[in-house]
């Protein structure tokens, strides 16, 4: 709460806060109220007015001889309310797009900051699954693995959310659809959501239902999709979306099929051509016109009995939670565990039957979640951690807060230092590595509504650069020409790694370095050259600077 104003007039009296806290105002007859302008009231009346996040609300004016005892309780009342704020978080939230608003929430006791995006479907709308570089796995350093927000950029996407867990390769660990063709299989037990071309989220565990079938009609089951074969009794469809080699972790049969039509969409039975039987293999090049069948231990047996210019059946389907709803999903991402189910918290006993150990849900990390509402509303929840200004969130916790948010489901997508959301190319939360981590999968937001245009004015960034100390903090604001711009107008976010910069333009220092904050403002991006110093060494017993430090 800010201090109050003294004014020569005894019936005037003026509180402003310094954030989003009340400002409590008395004054004269009713009129709209801006920051600093105080308002002046006739000798007999008292106007009250309360300003609310840059918003002033008033109310009818009262006569003073009548009325005065009512004024001084509600005043009371609105500072009490307002210094206990002080111990509370604060909620921000922009429209991003028609269809899309972004919230933050920051708190400082405890430190915790969540960001996060409430998408409303339509027809504009459009979710789409894109992997790392665009293949799941590739012979270089990021093994088809991707920044999101280089994903975002590459795509032109409005915003962008990490995904599944992934083995630090470009491999999706459980279910991913991408342009209505299945990527990678479910992971047992582990949830995954989808996007539908009508706007539905989907969500569930189901399990793969797939076979492959001979001209004679025997089958076997066909146990897993671009990823690489397991050393025993293993079948695995490689297609491009793999990339240019299959693999298989110990030698077995490989068939290269060609003519295979696509996309291998959930539900359909295929048929593809025999091109080769390549025996004792562990690496055979993919087709771009077809794929390639590996198998070892039974499954090896299956296919030595193939032959060249033989037809086989491609059977894709899932089975189990939700089985109908997924033939009609386009664009699916999975995760684990569940968080929130038919509006209900899931206790952490299926946490560990899910596969999660105690110690990953009990202690507090950076957390990315997905959900839908009662609305058919989809949220995307990242909240920061291992951080200063973010102590991150157990999963009963991120359970909690997607709950709060409106979710009636929810799942657990993969956190730590993967945990990223971008919008308008700019990283909103603090990544807890110290920069983005590259990521198998993730989803992308697009709304065909939005149409590109020209800014309409110059605007400035004030301070003009910034040097701080790790710990320390500034406050940018922006300017056009010589008027204020309110936040609700900008898109505040440090694609540098130096610290955390929420929406209100609040800059924490977080590592030492150099870098820049930035703002998206009227289609246009300003960046403000920053500099973090580390801060001063603590003195050892000795007096001397330096001493061992650990750090986690």
């Amino acid at each position: 709460m800010g201090k109050g104003l003294c004014s020569p007039h005894p019936q005037l009296l003026f509180l402003r806060s310094t954030g989003v806290s009340p400002v409590f105002c008395l004054g004269g007859t009713p009129k709209p109220l801006g920051h600093g302008r105080l308002a002046r009231a006739s000798p007999h009346q008292i106007h009250i007015g309360i300003a609310w996040q840059e918003r002033v609300y008033s109310f009818a004016p009262m006569r003073l001889a009548h009325s005065k005892w009512v004024v001084w309780a509600i005043g009371l009342l609105i500072l009490t309310g307002a210094f206990a704020q002080r111990n509370l978080s604060k909620t921000i939230q922009k429209r991003i797009a028609p269809h899309v608003v972004l919230f933050q929430e920051i708190s400082t006791d405890p430190p915790l900051a969540i960001q996060g995006l409430r998408i409303t479907p339509s027809r504009s709308v459009r979710i789409e699954t894109a992997l790392g570089d665009d293949v799941v796995l590739i012979e270089n350093g990021a093994r088809g693995r991707e920044v999101v927000s280089r994903a975002v950029w590459r795509h032109r996407a409005i915003a962008g959310l990490n995904a599944d867990f992934f083995p630090y390769t470009g491999d999706p660990l459980g279910l991913c659809i991408l342009r209505g063709e299945i990527v990678s299989e479910p992971f047992p037990n582990r949830p995954a959501v989808g996007w539908t071309p009508s706007g539905k989220v989907v969500m569930g565990a189901p399990i793969l239902d797939a076979t492959l079938t001979r001209a004679d009609g025997t089958q076997t089951p066909l146990t897993g999709i671009n990823r690489p074969a397991k050393a025993n009794g293993d079948l695995v469809l490689f297609t491009h979306f793999f990339g240019t080699t299959a693999q298989a972790e110990s030698p077995g049969v490989a068939v290269v099929l060609d003519a295979l039509p696509r996309p291998l969409r959930v539900g359909t039975t295929v048929q593809a051509l025999v091109r080769e039987i390549v025996p004792n293999a562990t690496r055979v090049p993919i087709p771009t016109s077809g794929a390639v069948l590996m198998g070892t231990g039974d499954a090896d047996n299956f296919l030595q009995t193939l032959q060249p210019a033989q037809t086989v059946q491609i059977r894709i389907d899932l089975k189990g939670d939700g089985e109908p709803a997924w033939r009609e999903v386009m664009e699916a991402v999975a995760g684990g565990p569940w968080l929130v189910r038919d509006g209900k918290p899931v206790p952490p006993e299926e946490y560990e039957r899910a596969g999660f150990n105690r110690s990953f849900w009990e202690r507090r990390h950076p957390r990315t979640a997905v959900g839908r509402t009662a609305k058919g509303e989809m949220l995307w929840l990242v909240v920061d951690g291992r951080q200063a200004h973010s102590q991150g969130a157990t999963l009963p916790e991120l359970a909690q807060l997607m709950l709060r948010y409106g979710a009636v489901e929810a799942i657990n997508l993969d956190g730590g230092g993967s945990s990223t959301l971008v919008v308008r190319d700019l990283v909103l939360n603090s990544p807890s590595d110290g920069s983005e981590r590259p990521v198998a999968n993730l989803w992308l937001l697009f709304d065909d509504s939005l149409r590109p245009a020209l800014p309409r004015a110059t605007y400035r960034i004030e301070p003009s650069e910034a040097r701080l100390k790790v710990g320390e903090q500034v406050r940018f604001r922006l300017w056009r020409d010589r008027e204020p711009v309110s936040t609700w107008d900008a898109l505040w976010g440090c694609n540098t790694g130096l610290g955390f910069i929420d929406q209100w333009g609040r800059f924490t220092a977080l590592r030492p370095g150099q870098g820049t904050v930035s703002v998206y403002i009227d289609h246009q991006w300003l960046h403000v050259p920053a500099v973090v110093e580390a801060p001063p060494a603590e003195p050892n017993k000795n007096g001397g600077a330096g001493g061992n430090r650990t750090h986690e």
